[in-house]
């Protein structure tokens, strides 16, 4: 009988034994598991701070850069086509076709200073630091109607909308690229923009009436550097980029922007 009660004592000394043991080892596998997410959690952390610095710091060389090409512009290239239209001006012949082609000239000289004195404005203009991304888009919306290119409709909901510099400065190149390839190729007589918080993220639509274009494999890069410049900016802001053409029916494109990334 004591021999039988030794036995299940032993027995049931060795089953909590294990029981501990296998405890001890779920416990350890849990903590070992736990500090392996919160070590992941860290690196991404860090990632992505690194990731916000270096494009900060690759916004502020492309300001710099910006500024730079705009004074050279204003101060050297516009000084040069200055005294070049005022040369033309100048010039005066007795022969009417001769006369003709000098004018000509003139107003071509003119109307490319016109274009360096607003692209140098452009370059060198921070004001975008300072005002709301919605105030930024519609006013750049706005300069296509005030010159006459195309009749500029905006819908919104949200008058207001708050962004990181760098989301703005992304957001704006995207935006101006949208509206040059309207304006130039496009044909356009009408352009709509729309701004909607969709889930949890801003979306912007833009769209113009124009001719449009035929879609293939790779749309986004074929159709030259500047429609797979606004894809890449897209992806640095960590925003979605869609592009979408069809002949006749004009060209449509949207921007989301998940709401923890409007301010990051």
């Amino acid at each position: 009988m004591d021999d039988t009660k030794e036995g299940l004592l032993l027995i049931g000394t060795s089953m909590i034994v294990l029981i501990v043991f296998l405890l001890a080892v779920l416990a350890v596998m849990f903590i070992y598991r736990k500090r392996k997410l919160e070590h992941q959690e860290e690196i991404e952390d860090m990632h992505e701070r690194f990731s916000r610095e270096l494009m900060q710091a690759q916004i502020e060389v492309q300001q710099q850069t910006m500024q730079n090409i705009g004074r050279e512009i204003h101060d050297n290239v516009g000084q040069k086509l200055t005294l070049a239209a005022l040369y033309a001006q100048q010039v005066t012949s007795d022969n009417l076709e001769s006369l003709k082609r000098i004018t000509t000239i003139a107003d071509i000289i003119n109307e490319s200073l016109s274009d360096l004195r607003s692209l140098s404005r452009n370059l060198t203009d921070n004001n975008y630091l300072h005002i709301d991304l919605y105030q930024l888009i519609s006013a750049e919306f706005m300069k296509v109607q005030a010159a006459g290119f195309a009749q500029a409709e905006i819908h919104t909901t949200h008058m207001k909308i708050q962004a990181s510099a760098a989301v703005k400065s992304f957001v704006l190149r995207i935006l101006q690229e949208f509206l040059q390839n309207s304006v130039k190729h496009s044909g356009c007589t009408k352009l709509n923009l729309d701004f909607q918080f969709e889930g949890n993220g801003l979306a912007i639509q833009a769209a113009d009436n124009g001719k449009g274009f035929i879609q293939g494999d790779g749309a986004i890069n074929a159709k030259g550097i500047g429609l797979g410049n606004m894809k890449r900016r897209a992806d640095i802001i960590g925003a979605e980029f869609t592009l979408e053409s069809t002949p006749g029916s004009g060209t449509r494109m949207k921007l989301y922007i998940p709401a923890h990334k409007l301010n990051a």
